[in-house]
């Protein structure tokens, strides 16, 4: 079935084993699939599975224990528990996602307070929350990000069980090169790292930055004055466990998205190159809708809560920023923290878009493999027209794209997505800064 994989198999686990060409040849066709399978669970699919693990998102597998799958439930249940306190800690010490701190107070030993700003110059007394900024500030996207991880553990632990195995040990049989799509999974999970210690670099510059007690509730600061240090780490802890549970799930669905395009990628070239039966294209490509449709209509669906809390945060600190914006000195930092806040969420909020965009180009691709096998005389020279046309008919009936709120996701689509939010960030500078351009 896979007849371009005898070649490139034995060659990766010459590689690997060190074992001459022609005694590995000898030892049985059923070798390599097996040596490429142990690779893929040795180097890639075991630590990326205890990743997943840390969030309790691992999946259960049919040969787990009674034990194993009784503590992952568990663990999925600690950290859900740990993150309503973290959300329940974020409302008390006033920080959003959008812009670090809602105030910046100093609590007095009188019991009343009174507002300051980053310049420590006193401002009107702070105001308790109105009822829109508790639930669009903290109610709604604690919601969101509470509902991905939810959905997240239904679709790993209940919907689906050994689907992403299944997936990666495909994807890493038919690939030619193991070892190069091992170090592409990694990069996906390095740059998923990266995004992590931003998110949290800012939440620890604004947690440290803030001079007063983070506490907003004045009788609950005066009385937990002594546990300030605690408090401030607690918050930090919940915080970093938030955005920890939020990059696995979108790394989850990059890793999986990759894996789509690069199966189909292979598929494609295996038909192009005669590597492949027809038939067996065929079937291949059947699997792959399944494959597909399991991501669109599973997967999809924690990252869909985070894109709507990611691209509210974005414009809400668009928002704030074009209002509140300071060009003092001792308010830069505040500023350029912000800034790069809304950097964050936003390519948080847009990227899910452009790599299920990337599986989409890919499968409008795969339409054109039936024309361009008609064409070639001396790659399908001995194939019959009849088994070429009906090729052509199979894959131009072929309709698969990747989605996201149920909806087919584009590239054009995007770009006119881009420009829209350009224009509204350069209305929203021109209309809501006017009067501190005056300054100038």
């Amino acid at each position: 079935m896979y007849r371009n994989n005898g070649d490139s198999s034995f060659c990766f686990i010459n590689r690997l084993n060190g074992t001459p060409l022609d005694e590995t040849q000898q030892q049985g066709e059923h070798e390599p699939t097996s040596a490429i399978l142990n690779y893929c669970k040795r180097k890639f699919l075991r630590p990326y599975v205890a990743i997943l693990t840390m969030v309790g998102l691992n999946p259960i597998s049919t040969d787990m224990s009674t034990v194993g799958a009784c503590s992952s439930y568990v663990q999925a249940l600690m950290v859900f528990f740990v993150l309503l306190a973290g959300y329940v800690l974020r409302y008390l010490c006033g920080y959003r996602g959008d812009r670090g701190f809602s105030s910046y107070r100093d609590i007095r030993p009188g019991g009343y307070s009174n507002g300051s700003d980053v310049c420590g110059s006193a401002s009107a007394s702070s105001t308790p929350n109105t009822i829109g900024e508790l639930l669009f500030g903290y109610v709604v996207p604690s919601a969101l990000n509470l509902l991905s991880f939810v959905s997240a553990v239904l679709v790993c632990k209940v919907i689906e069980h050994e689907q992403l195995q299944n997936l990666i040990e495909r994807v890493f049989l038919l690939s030619a090169k193991p070892k190069r799509l091992c170090r592409m999974l990694w990069l996906y999970l390095g740059v998923a790292l990266a995004l992590l210690l931003l998110l949290f670099g800012y939440a620890c510059c604004v947690v440290f930055m803030q001079q007063s007690h983070i506490i907003k509730v004045d009788w609950l600061a005066e009385a937990l004055r002594d546990w300030e240090l605690w408090l401030r780490l607690g918050l930090l802890s919940t915080i970093l466990l938030q955005d920890l549970v939020e990059i696995i799930v979108l790394s989850s669905y990059y890793i999986e998205c990759y894996l789509l395009r690069v199966h189909l990628e292979t598929l494609s070239h295996k038909l192009l190159m005669h590597s492949i039966d027809s038939l067996d294209w065929m079937r291949e490509i059947l699997e792959f809708r399944k494959l597909l449709e399991r991501v669109n209509q599973h997967v999809s669906i924690p990252v869909c809560f985070l894109i709507v809390m990611n691209l509210a945060y974005a414009f809400a600190g668009l928002v704030y920023l074009f209002k509140d914006f300071d060009f003092h000195y001792c308010a830069l930092k505040m500023v350029l923290l912000n800034i790069a806040n809304v950097m964050i969420w936003l390519f948080l909020g847009l990227l899910p878009f452009f790599v299920a965009g990337s599986v989409t180009r890919v499968c409008q691709n795969a339409q054109a493999n039936g024309h361009q096998i008609r064409v070639r005389p001396f790659v399908y020279h001995n194939t019959s027209a009849e088994d070429l046309n009906s090729t052509l008919l199979f894959a131009s009936s072929l309709d698969m794209s990747a989605k996201l709120f149920r909806m087919p996701i584009q590239s054009n689509y995007l770009c006119f997505a881009i420009l829209v939010v350009t224009i509204v960030v350069l209305t929203l500078g021109m209309c809501l800064n006017l009067s501190v351009l005056g300054k100038f």
